[in-house]
């Protein structure tokens, strides 16, 4: 097989990997609506779920990334598909959400190895030709994941049942399994690089490239918050504010990835315009902050549509930061820490920012309502925005360097 060829091959099944789990993973997610009538437990309950996944996710992006270099990845991806597939199929079959708690939490584990190993398996095999458009195919997963997961859920609230999305995902997360493992092929082992080469790289570290790691964490925690806080907790805003149905509350939500799948797709292009990481950031949280407030008034005034719309502009934005972080920043700085190790450190904080705002921004709801929740949101942007602006000064910085 040519390499043009053998690097697509990758991309694709990295793509595909990536967007079956997505679905996997965001399915409790996406039909927590049903799930709490349905089961008779409240939105703290509930919450803790996607908090136990989101934390196990977290925790083991950061165990991943340091032990991504020794991966097999043809075996380390098939794993945990194939055990996040079984894991999907019992979720429907227990019906005590306390079991439910501790089976989220394992899928989280054993999800946790896709992220750092994908992006080290495209470092590993994709040209420096192709990267960007590796760059702009793994933009998109997340989203393509998320439609699917909130797209099923709305299906099957409405002609059937929640538990009908966890058996599909179990057969989807199967068929990706082995499509991974036989596509991926018994390809020779790409380059590693040796113990003394690492250990120079690691001495090479200049100061002010810790302080643009930091900012980056700082960016990755919001992004994390407002992006699931967003995801989670919109169905539930619509139908206990605005008495819309259960199904059609989860069809609005989906709104939301799909048109986070057309924004995240522009984030290699305006990379050509912007080089800083952080000045992207600083400018999608920026614009974020402003629409932030635009929702807490059109949640105020009772007004659904501008509502709506905001939380897809925000979801957006949040998708773009979240490719700039994950994608972009890791493989553009592989040669100093290693992609996996990048991609894992950075989704670990991600994942911080994920499990405090599945359950805290229920507590908030629960004692506060929802017009606080939004102003959580607005104040968590605005830190990311004060220090996103410190990290355009240490790039500035680097640049002049390397200059």
């Amino acid at each position: 097989m040519n390499n043009s060829r053998r690097e697509n091959k990758i991309i694709f099944i990295c793509w595909l990997a990536y967007a079956v789990a997505y679905v996997g993973r965001v399915n409790f997610a996406a039909s927590i609506v049903a799930i709490i009538p349905d089961m008779q437990i409240t939105k703290e309950q509930a919450g803790l779920v996607t908090s136990c996944l989101f934390f196990a996710y977290g925790i083991g992006q950061l165990v991943n990334g340091i032990l991504s270099k020794r991966y097999n990845n043809r075996i380390m991806v098939f794993i945990s598909l194939f055990v996040s597939s079984w894991l999907n199929l019992l979720v429907p079959l227990v019906n005590n959400i306390n079991v439910i708690k501790y089976i989220w939490l394992l899928n989280g584990a054993v999800q946790s190895i896709l992220w750092c190993t994908l992006i080290k398996t495209i470092s590993e095999n994709v040209s420096e030709q192709r990267f960007n458009k590796a760059i702009v195919a793994m933009s998109t997963p997340v989203a393509a994941g998320t439609i699917g997961a909130y797209g099923l859920s709305a299906l099957f609230v409405k002609f059937s049942t929640w538990r009908t999305t966890f058996y599909v995902a179990f057969a989807m997360l199967l068929i990706a399994s082995f499509i991974w493992f036989i596509l991926y092929g018994n390809e020779k082992e790409p380059y590693k690089i040796t113990k003394a080469e690492e250990k120079e790289s690691r001495h090479k570290i200049p100061s002010y490239m810790y302080l643009i790691l930091f900012t980056i964490a700082v960016s990755a925690i919001a992004n994390g918050f407002i992006k699931d806080g967003i995801n989670v907790w919109t169905s539930s805003v619509l139908v206990e504010k605005f008495n819309v149905t259960e199904s059609f509350s989860i069809l609005i939500t989906l709104l939301l990835p799909l048109i986070s799948l057309i924004g995240a797709t522009f984030v290699a292009a305006i990379h050509k315009k912007i080089k800083s990481h952080s000045m992207m950031d600083l400018t999608f949280y920026a614009i974020t902050l402003v629409v932030s407030v635009l929702s807490i008034v059109s949640l105020k005034y009772s007004k659904i549509v501008p509502l709506i719309g905001t939380f897809i502009v925000i979801s957006c934005l949040m998708a773009m930061v979240n490719n700039v972080i994950t994608s972009v920043f890791p493989l553009e700085r592989r040669k100093l820490l290693g992609s996996g190790f990048l991609a894992g450190l950075i989704n670990t904080f991600c994942y911080v920012g994920s499990t405090s705002a599945s359950y805290g921004l229920a507590v908030v709801q629960e004692k506060f309502g929802w017009n606080m929740v939004l102003t959580v949101v607005l104040i968590v942007c605005g830190v990311a925005v004060a220090t996103s602006a410190v990290g355009t000064f240490a790039e500035k910085k680097e640049n002049k360097v390397i200059a």
